[in-house]
């Protein structure tokens, strides 16, 4: 699996991200698009009373990693966890629990992987996702900078991505 590390962990498979690969910039096109709208569907069968909202760079919209990110609001991360192996048909993969936080990793496919950000509702991490979302749609001008600089990391690797990429967040009041 390019760009993944399969582990082992609680009797549950997950995926996490390799961070000496290397990083390719995209666009967002109709594909991307609908390919966000594929993996949303899944997502709320597996999870039916969850709210699924696009987050990340496809949110704005700007161009972004061969990546996308979908945040859950659910009560019970654990268990939205399970389902979502279970009866995710075997694309997803499950990740830690972080500060109160769940990952949950696809394969690549189609040429893109898609992460959860699994969160009980009312957390204070979604009002940081969606507050960033926020101002780089309402500041045109730091979001053409911002979508610059992610076109400037095309091709480093991934610690270098995060690294670059929280430095820049920072340095811009964004987080």
């Amino acid at each position: 699996m390019v760009g993944q590390t399969l582990k082992k962990q609680e009797g549950f498979t997950f995926l996490e991200p390799n961070l000496e690969e290397l990083v390719k910039i995209i666009e967002l096109s109709k594909e991307v698009f609908q390919i966000i709208e594929y993996y949303k569907k899944i997502v709320k069968e597996a999870l039916p009373n969850s709210k699924i909202t696009l987050i990340g760079s496809f949110a704005i919209p700007m161009c972004g990693k061969e990546e996308f990110d979908l945040l859950v609001e659910i009560d019970d991360i654990k268990r939205a966890q399970e389902l979502i192996q279970e009866k995710g048909a075997g694309r997803f993969g499950i990740g830690p629990i972080v500060d109160g936080e769940g990952y949950c990793r696809s394969k690549k496919r189609y040429g893109i992987i898609c992460e959860l950000h699994i969160l009980p509702k009312r957390h204070k991490k979604i009002k940081k996702y969606l507050d960033l979302i926020h101002k780089l749609k309402s500041n045109h001008s730091i979001r053409r900078k911002y979508e610059e600089f992610k076109r400037s990391l095309d091709g480093v690797t991934e610690e270098v991505y995060k690294a670059k990429k929280e430095k820049f967040l920072k340095e811009n009041e964004l987080i």
